[in-house]
């Protein structure tokens, strides 16, 4: 038994992301949200893409709050003070 597919693999693109499909989500969520529903998301979007791949692209690259780049002087001293003293 076990669950439905989340979407259909024959017309789900795979691969990179584009820098175009990139802008069409981050706008897309930043002008209706993600309505709590990931599955629908893509398709409303207008991106062939697969709900959980919209949902990680989100999470891990494209959110405002997501800090890129180096740490930096303070966050490098609290890494290694606490590194010290936790292991």
């Amino acid at each position: 038994m076990g669950r439905a597919p989340c979407c259909d693999k024959a017309n789900v693109k795979k691969g990179p992301w584009s820098p175009e499909e990139d802008a069409q989500l981050k706008e897309f969520i930043e002008k209706y949200g993600t309505g709590g529903n990931w599955i629908a998301l893509p398709q409303k979007a207008g991106l062939k893409r697969c709900g959980k791949s919209c949902r990680l692209r989100w999470l891990n690259y494209l959110r405002p709050n997501i800090k890129h780049g180096e740490f930096s002087d303070e966050e490098d001293r609290i890494i290694c003070t606490l590194y010290a003293t936790i292991g």
